[in-house]
């Protein structure tokens, strides 16, 4: 128990007031906490099923809802697998940030070094940090159906023609931190799935996290829902790196875990590579961007995080100022990511210096203003 003593030096007294730190809440009023917001919002949003990981005072704790599948009647447990979507960009950011940190590469460099097929006049000053912080000049957020091989992606990039000039502005997309991670991994000779098993997911023991769900776990994949029907992610090109890893509930938590303290990172290339994630590149109003993490200044209103989750703002092409040299990870931050596929709609967010987070996977995509609303019920409420 933390005690905050306030007493004179200059007063020898046996009169000195002693003040507790407030009790530590139980699992049990944590658990009712979580359900008071998330039991209204499975209704509200008629979500099949949900997985909740609250980290309080840097331990975490869990709490699961309905069905990973409907049909089957499975219950959502923590060994539910979730497709991550957009969440998945922090995966990038940080093997991103690992390859750096083994100084494989540099943020700095021309995004043509890592592939000189990339002769378009356009791409001559766009750099890997441009891609990885969605400020090439306006890639889309998608990369297109139809382009299904490397031939046309290639011929994708080449014709696509930016609406600013590099640095100026940022629009968020895949087709912009999907090529990061494809070309952060090339110097490495690894694939990118291989990168991320032997770089990301090994050394922090994420045991069920992956990108090509095995057979072997294929009983734990939820399915998820859209319009009442159970969806599955489709493959594309750069899904991997954009929108395609898969977790449970407990891995997930420990991820967050892991961003909220890389000092338990016992590999230095890694532990290193998480804090250049949280790191701030740009401001784009009150939002700093990271490689995949989005971070505000801590304590915030919750106005500012749920309004700036709405696509009409999340999604705009906006103008964008440059922090050079980049500032290093703050603790006093709210450091997040929504991530949405078809069936599923998830987020992550949490506070480094208050030891505290949250993650909410859920098996049907809902509007991401509800979701940061929630999650930031829940946190107020424990801190």
């Amino acid at each position: 128990m933390i005690k905050r003593t306030l007493c004179s030096a200059l007063v020898l007294s046996v009169s000195c007031a002693t003040f507790a730190a407030p009790k530590a809440l139980t699992e049990q009023q944590i658990g009712k906490t979580v359900a008071q917001t998330i039991s209204p919002l499975l209704k509200a949003q008629d979500i099949p099923g949900m997985a909740v990981a609250v980290i309080y005072q840097g331990k975490p704790y869990y709490f699961t809802y309905g069905k990973a599948d409907i049909e089957q009647n499975i219950p959502v447990t923590k060994q539910t697998l979730f497709e991550l979507g957009s969440v998945s960009k922090t995966f990038t950011g940080v093997l991103g940030g690992d390859a750096i940190a083994r100084g494989e590469i540099k943020l700095s460099e021309p995004a043509t070094k890592y592939w000189p097929a990339l002769t378009g006049s356009q791409w001559k000053d766009i750099t890997l940090l441009h891609l990885a912080t969605y400020t090439a000049g306006g890639l889309p957020l998608q990369v297109p159906d139809e382009v299904t091989h490397q031939a046309a992606l290639l011929n994708f990039y080449q014709t696509w023609q930016p609406q600013a000039a590099p640095g100026e502005k940022r629009l968020y997309s895949n087709a912009s931190i999907g090529l990061f991670g494809a070309l952060a991994v090339k110097p490495s000779g690894e694939t990118f799935e291989e990168a991320m098993k032997q770089r990301v997911f090994q050394p922090l023991k994420l045991a069920h996290t992956w990108i090509k769900v095995p057979a072997s776990e294929e009983k734990q994949y939820a399915h998820g829902y859209r319009n009442g029907k159970p969806v599955r992610v489709s493959p594309g090109m750069l899904d991997a790196e954009a929108y395609g890893v898969k977790s449970s509930i407990e891995d997930m938590a420990s991820w967050v875990q892991y961003n909220i303290s890389p000092e338990l990172v016992a590999d230095k290339t890694l532990r290193q590579g998480i804090e250049l994630a949280q790191s701030r590149y740009w401001r784009a109003g009150s939002m700093y961007q990271g490689l995949g993490w989005e971070m505000l200044n801590w304590p915030l209103q919750a106005n500012t995080v749920i309004d700036g989750s709405d696509n009409k703002v999340a999604l705009a092409l906006t103008p964008v100022t440059a922090i050079n040299p980049p500032v290093a990870a703050v603790k006093a931050s709210w450091v997040h990511k929504t991530g949405s596929t078809g069936g599923f709609g998830n987020y992550v967010a949490f506070i480094p210096e208050q030891q505290l987070g949250i993650v909410m996977l859920a098996n049907k995509s809902y509007p991401n203003p509800e979701r940061v609303k929630a999650a930031y019920t829940i946190l107020n409420a424990l801190q």
